[in-house]
């Protein structure tokens, strides 16, 4: 079956764009062009195409509309090697999420999350961490004394970009790297909020 088209000026109208703006749009792929029938052979547009980018034109100007259909479970704002959702269930890397809540550690679903493999011992290493947050704490300490009046999330906005300006280690992409440098962020965002050293698991400060 033939797929339905539309013509210049119709997918113009309908994206209320000019057609200059078509024909870019057209040159970047987002819409299939054909060439028409007829005696002047003017191109024709697919309307498919057309109603998709509509689709996207709308999900931008209203993004709380698409989180929320995705919430009651229907399609999904994108595909995900992370998040599954079911037959109305939640799965975390093929982990039932109130089964990880049962069965694992805060930070064994962190390291789950971040797709690393390693026990809770090795990439939260309370000792470790517990050196880089204390040279963290000193460093910081002249900047934190106004932040006690502020909400938590407010404290974080301050101290992340404190904290990258001298946490060099944080450039490195590989997802090794990645995972270490998210567990050293979580003990200083939990260090920041209680204002102490974390020597435990990060569940007990919360």
């Amino acid at each position: 079956m033939p797929q339905r088209t539309l013509s210049a000026d119709e997918a113009a109208q309908q994206l209320k764009i000019s057609k200059a703006t078509l024909y870019s749009y057209v040159s970047r792929g987002l819409i299939r062009s054909e060439e028409g029938q007829g005696k002047t052979r003017a191109r024709r547009y697919v309307a498919a195409d057309v109603e998709a980018l509509l689709r996207r034109k709308e999900q931008r100007r209203h993004p709380d509309r698409t989180a929320e259909s995705a919430l009651h479970f229907g399609d999904p704002v994108l595909e995900s090697a992370i998040t599954l959702i079911e037959e109305g269930q939640l799965f975390y890397r093929g982990w039932n999420a109130i089964e990880l809540a049962r069965t694992h550690s805060f930070e064994a679903v962190a390291s789950l999350l971040w797709g690393v493999e390693e026990a809770d011992n090795t990439l939260f290493n309370h000792v470790a961490l517990e050196a880089a947050a204390t040279r963290h704490m000193q460093d910081m300490q002249t900047q934190m004394a106004p932040w006690q009046s502020l909400a938590p999330v407010e404290r974080f906005q301050l101290a992340l970009p404190l904290a990258a300006a001298a946490d060099l280690a944080a450039f490195n992409q590989s997802p090794e790297a990645v995972a270490q440098t998210g567990a050293r962020i979580l003990h200083m965002l939990v260090m920041v909020t209680t204002n102490a050293i974390v020597t435990t698991p990060i569940a007990h400060h919360l």
